[in-house]
């Protein structure tokens, strides 16, 4: 069995590769030649998650790669509307709203730090994302979500929280504080 911080690395990595080979409409985007950036907003996005889903996802990860698929090619074409949506699963849609409500929340209360009007396009990019993901990768994500709620916990925050401390701002609370000083 692999360690948590193996699975993360993997998840991270393949991922990586992926997204390196994308060519959108536009050619390359910048932030592809910038992998650190990308490890980092990845690491953040999946630290708050299970064991459960990290060991789903690489699974999905490394099946769809042994079968000549790019999910990063995948999730952009759906979210710049060159491929339909192609998981119908009825899952989806909760984890996007509880995903994007926790997000507005922690802009609200940090509006320096968190950008406030990105939940749409946030919205957007985790439908797109989860479209690419197993039923068993989605359904570890959604009992993620729902222990969180269950919890009282905030996933979002945790990541902005998790991100700050990354960048060395200490909290995300810190890093609000610094600019009212």
């Amino acid at each position: 069995m692999m360690t948590r911080k193996a699975l993360l690395a993997e998840v991270i990595e393949r991922e990586l590769l992926m997204f390196q080979s994308v060519n959108s409409q536009g050619g390359k985007a910048a932030c592809q030649a910038m992998p650190e950036s990308f490890r980092l907003m990845r690491e953040i996005t999946h630290a708050v998650l299970s064991d459960a889903f990290l060991v789903s996802y690489v699974q999905d990860l490394r099946r769809t790669e042994q079968d000549g698929r790019n999910l990063m090619t995948e999730k952009y074409a759906i979210m710049e509307g060159l491929l339909a949506p192609i998981n119908p699963d009825p899952r989806i849609p909760g984890i996007v709203d509880c995903e994007a409500d926790w997000r507005e929340a922690v802009a609200a209360e940090f509006p320096h730090t968190v950008e406030p009007d990105a939940d749409k396009a946030f919205g957007r990019y985790l439908c797109a994302e989860l479209q690419t993901c197993s039923p068993r990768t989605i359904e570890a994500y959604a009992e993620c979500v729902d222990k969180a709620r269950r919890e009282g916990r905030n996933l979002a925050r945790e990541r902005y929280d998790l991100l700050m401390s990354r960048l060395g701002f200490g909290s995300l609370a810190e890093r609000e504080a610094s600019f009212n000083a």
